[in-house]
């Protein structure tokens, strides 16, 4: 991942997030936030599942497919990654509770910084012969997540508030965010095609299963713990879309391994359907119950 492919990482998404996170700042007011603290049940699940429960089965599943050490070790590392920014927009754009999407990604990211190099490690003493300590740049990790999650929120939240007009420019924000995003990462993904295609393989069935039972546990404990579709739906958006690029970060940075990174565009292929497939299947139930109610009325 070197050359355009990594200007397209460090240059071109960093400004999408920004514009991204602006236009959900322009939908936001302090009470979605507040709300959630009389509410904390969906954060803690949220962050249980992300933290422990994911990466627990990436762990499992690296070892019951025998995949090769950095194989093993990069499925971990997408698994033990928190939910991306392209998860807050999908989850705006599908009508979730998007302040709920933006805490929960916001808090996992900070907990990851602490809690993936735990599971790189493992994964490193586990499936390999070397457990060099992981050195996550902390800082840096930490200022990228206020530049390009909070700040923009806060700024869009800002701008709501004194210039209400531009709430009437969100819905245009958001598509061509979210396009250039979708553009930079299938070029990315292309350009590493060649290179990652034989090796990938292998992880294809349980890169598919992982995104599985991450769609499972992310709706249906939720929906046990007795919380409603719109949150579950919510939550198993942010379970099953990673961050990808701290993944690929961990693999190439960190690790120095572009083979760590396949499992990062293995699972990256595979999440975002069935992350869009999440919100689709909630908006058509949210609107069959509107129809049912108004047919009942």
């Amino acid at each position: 991942m070197q050359g355009v492919s990594l200007q397209i990482i460090q240059v071109v998404i960093p400004i999408t997030m920004f514009g991204l996170m602006f236009g959900m700042g322009l939908t936001l007011t302090l009470a979605d936030f507040n709300r959630l603290l009389s509410v904390p049940k969906a954060v803690i699940i949220g962050l249980l599942l992300q933290l422990i429960a994911l990466p627990a089965i990436g762990f499992a599943l690296s070892m019951g497919f025998e995949l090769a050490t950095m194989l093993a070790v990069g499925l971990v590392a997408v698994a033990a990654c928190p939910g991306g920014t392209v998860s807050n927009i999908l989850v705006h754009m599908g009508k979730g509770d998007t302040a709920l999407s933006i805490t929960l990604t916001a808090t996992a990211t900070l907990v990851t910084l602490f809690t993936l190099p735990i599971w790189v490690n493992a994964a490193l003493a586990t499936f390999g012969e070397s457990a060099s300590t992981v050195e996550m740049p902390i800082l840096k990790t930490a200022l990228q997540l206020g530049v390009f999650t909070i700040l923009p929120v806060i700024i869009g939240m800002f701008s709501r508030l004194h210039w209400p007009v531009l709430i009437d420019f969100e819905p245009k924000i958001s598509k061509l965010s979210t396009a250039a995003m979708i553009v930079a990462f299938i070029t990315v993904t292309l350009m590493d095609e060649n290179d990652t295609l034989s090796s990938a393989t292998a992880l294809f069935v349980p890169a598919t299963i992982y995104v599985v039972a991450a769609l499972v546990l992310g709706y249906g404990i939720p929906r046990i713990s007795g919380l409603d579709r719109r949150v579950s739906s919510t939550v198993a958006v942010e379970t099953s879309l990673k961050n990808i690029l701290l993944s690929m970060f961990v693999a190439t940075n960190t690790l120095n391994s572009v083979e760590a990174a396949y499992a990062s565009v293995v699972i990256g292929t595979l999440m975002l359907p069935v992350a869009i497939g999440v919100m689709v299947a909630f908006n058509m139930s949210a609107k069959r119950e509107a129809r049912m109610a108004d047919e009942a009325a």
